[in-house]
């Protein structure tokens, strides 16, 4: 049996099947594209991860209590001396420091801060008698942990004994709290009269910390 095919159907049938390849060509580029996209890393995406820290005036007297003793002034002596030192800490009386280095003040937080001190007796309400004197001062245990521009605050200087306050003071502008500068000492040196009062003497220091002006 012969099959005839009009030449003008043929053609049609042609340019259909043409059109039919170009569009599934198109649909294999435009797939192998997004699936060379998914492989080649050509697709970015962003994330985020965020914490906040907060700031803490920490400040701890990880040394926080001296002791002479029990004591008296020398007979034949008119005052006996008293300091915080490793050495030579008791003159013309027969007291004994338990620990010599005074009081020790560490800056536990993670900002410098401004240190004030107050006591809460004068000498002549904490020892009594004819000339007493109650004196401290401020040192570094950790080189510059105390940094100011002239060693102190106004007329208060390291390293200097000065009359210990009732009224708070600031005595170290700057604090620092860096690991290996964050411990400084209170060092205390005091005159004991012959006629001073008797029995137990003491007195209480408070340490205040704010956030350094600078």
């Amino acid at each position: 049996m012969e099959i005839l095919v009009d030449n003008k159907f043929l053609g049609v049938l042609l340019v259909v099947v043409l059109i039919t390849s170009l569009f599934s060509l198109g649909l294999v580029y435009l797939s192998a594209r997004s699936l060379f996209g998914v492989i080649s890393g050509h697709a970015t995406s962003t994330g985020e991860a965020n914490l906040s820290v907060e700031t803490s005036a920490t400040i701890n007297f990880t040394t926080n209590t001296i002791s002479w003793g029990s004591g008296r002034v020398n007979a034949g002596s008119s005052s006996a001396g008293l300091n915080t030192f490793a050495i030579n800490n008791v003159t013309n009386g027969n007291w004994t420091l338990q620990q010599g280095g005074g009081l020790r003040i560490q800056n536990l937080g993670n900002l410098n801060v401004s240190l004030n001190l107050s006591g809460t007796k004068t000498a002549a309400q904490l020892i009594g008698g004819t000339g007493p004197s109650y004196l401290w001062n401020i040192s570094n245990v950790e080189t510059d942990s105390c940094r100011n521009a002239t060693g102190g605050v106004s007329f208060l200087n390291l390293n200097v004994f000065y009359a210990v306050n009732t009224s708070t003071a600031e005595y170290c502008r700057f604090f620092q709290f860096n690991d290996s500068q964050d411990t400084i000492r209170i060092d205390f040196n005091l005159t004991i009269p012959s006629d001073s009062l008797t029995g137990v003497l003491t007195d209480t220091i408070t340490a205040t910390a704010f956030p350094a002006p600078y």
